[in-house]
């Protein structure tokens, strides 16, 4: 009898034990941190150019960068900031970086980082670290031509029409009168419109402009024409004469005689 109650004394023992036990491997279980959990928070974020940065501090050097890539179009004398393109503050990139052009023929950048297109083609601007020398970013910029083939054909037969005889510099100066008069309210907002304008240019009316247009179209234009022409509409305002530069921006008139002129080129004022 006694041995009996042992026997169930030491078994109701074990079932305590084996319940006791069973419950806080439960609990572990419940409270046991995911292996996931542990990889989701960083202290040190991947910067956007060869180094690494924690919050706003100063930039440190880092191995394991990726160098930023941008593409962009611009037109012959046209700008646009590179701090913009890559999507970060202008006072990081003057501060941290040093930028070039592949070829300022093509396009320029500024130390503000201003690019500018200077002629058609394609360059690549690059910005390194200061600290490193490491690439930071690269920009891929295409510069395009202001005009269309029809407008550099129109602009080069008036050009010719009203300054084939003239140099250089006086074929330039009457492109820009043309593209002063585009801007201007006081006359068309358009290349055709300015051109044939009633009363404004000879050519347009007396045949001459259309022996020009079929002169182009034969190949057998001036090449100082089409030269002065691509400039003008692209945006250049300024012609050069016996070494003097003059910005003509604001120039809307010329003739072989213009009351109050500011400038005289070969057989044309200007005003």
């Amino acid at each position: 009898m006694e041995v009996r109650v042992k026997r169930k004394f030491y078994g109701l023992l074990l079932a305590t034990f084996i319940i006791c036990t069973s419950g806080s491997l439960t609990v572990s279980a419940k409270t046991a941190p995911k292996v996931s959990d542990t990889t989701v928070v960083e202290t040190t974020v991947q910067s956007d150019d060869n180094i690494a940065v924690h919050n706003d501090e100063k930039p440190t050097e880092t191995t394991n960068a990726v160098v930023k890539t941008a593409s962009k179009t611009v037109k012959v004398n046209k700008t646009f900031y590179s701090h913009k393109v890559l999507g970060i503050k202008k006072s990081k990139l003057t501060k941290y970086y040093n930028a070039v052009s592949g070829n300022t023929k093509i396009a320029t950048i500024s130390t503000n980082g201003k690019v500018k297109g200077i002629k058609k083609g394609s360059t690549t601007i690059t910005l390194t670290s200061k600290k490193t020398g490491n690439i930071y970013a690269t920009i891929n910029v295409t510069v395009k031509n202001c005009y269309t083939k029809k407008q550099l054909r129109l602009m080069s037969s008036i050009i010719y029409a009203e300054a084939g005889a003239e140099c250089y510099a006086g074929k330039k100066a009457v492109g820009i009168v043309v593209m002063n008069r585009i801007r201007s309210k006081q006359f068309p907002n358009t290349l055709k419109g300015v051109i044939y304008d009633p009363g404004q240019f000879g050519p347009a009316s007396n045949g001459y402009l259309n022996k020009s247009l079929k002169l182009y179209d034969k190949g057998k234009m001036n090449k100082k024409c089409i030269k002065a022409a691509k400039a003008t509409l692209n945006g250049d305002k300024f012609v050069t004469y016996k070494k003097v530069t003059t910005d003509m921006s604001s120039y809307l008139f010329f003739s072989g005689y213009v009351s109050g002129k500011r400038l005289q080129i070969q057989g044309h004022q200007f005003k």
